[in-house]
């Protein structure tokens, strides 16, 4: 009897086992829809457990969605009721209530989820808890997305990029969310920790723990996601090489990155919303 594994062909290919994206902000007029949709349709069929951390829309106004977004909703949504894979949808600062969104992804949402596949326990949440911003001065964070809508929708997408990057440097702090994701972590017993929020792609050892934050779908490609695979766990970007140069990989074959030692951890950078 042939399994899904075996139909798709994913016995002889390189299948995580869990895939974490984050801050798709579909809606968003720079969000990579068609990159986001063949990111999506490759994932579910090379991952056993897909999370999305978070920020899946822009906001709440579903009149901003494509076609294009909707079709990378469908992609999700139609991988919901599989046997062979796991759609989890971890709550995001943009995303807002759960029980008025979470029927359109088909999934129930969480504040944050624990991956164990017995050999890694990896924790994931969106980090929006740890930015003091946001909780303290929601008014200025209003402001301040609103500012870049207007960009956005009227400058080209890399100026729009580098005004959001300049313009957020007082509004949040990596490096904040970094340490303080870490030592929650700590507290918790676990070794490995993912955020995104911040959409800033990043892997740094603090207080014993590996913090990897999994970046954006806002910016120019490449776009980073995480990956956990037997006993590592690290950024891979999409599209990948091998398939941008027509290959394939085939189980066994030496992973793309190791994990990091703490001094060849990225320096901190500014955070963005």
């Amino acid at each position: 009897m042939e399994t899904a594994s075996s139909v798709h062909g994913l016995d002889e290919k390189i299948v995580y086992d869990c895939i974490v994206i984050s801050d798709l902000h579909l809606g968003s007029d720079v969000c990579q829809a068609k990159l986001l949709e063949e990111f999506l349709t490759w994932a579910v069929e090379h991952c056993r457990e897909l999370v999305i951390n978070g920020d899946i829309f822009d906001d709440l106004n579903f009149k901003r969605l494509t076609k294009r977004h909707f079709a990378c909703l469908k992609v999700i949504r139609r991988n919901t009721d599989r046997d062979d894979i796991q759609v989890v949808w971890v709550r995001g600062n943009h995303d807002g209530p759960a029980d008025t969104i979470s029927h359109i992804v088909g999934v129930d949402i969480l504040d944050e989820y624990v991956f164990d596949n017995g050999e890694i326990q990896l924790l994931i949440l969106h980090g929006d808890q740890f930015d003091t911003i946001i909780t303290d001065y929601p008014w200025l964070t209003e402001i301040a997305c609103g500012i870049f809508y207007f960009i956005q929708k009227f400058m080209p997408h890399r100026a729009a990029r580098w005004i959001r990057r300049i313009t957020k440097r007082w509004q949040r702090n990596s490096e904040l969310i970094m340490r303080r994701a870490s030592e929650y972590a700590a507290s918790r017993g676990f070794r490995f920790v993912t955020c995104g929020h911040t959409h800033l792609p990043l892997m740094a050892e603090h207080d014993d723990v590996l913090y990897i934050n999994s970046g954006s779908w806002i910016e120019a490609p490449p776009c980073p996601f995480v990956v956990v695979q037997g006993n590592q766990v690290r950024l891979e970007q999409w599209p990948l090489p091998h398939l941008a140069a027509g290959e394939e990989p085939v189980a066994g074959e030496e992973p793309v990155a190791a994990l990091p030692s703490s001094e060849a951890a990225p320096p901190a950078l500014p955070a963005l919303s």
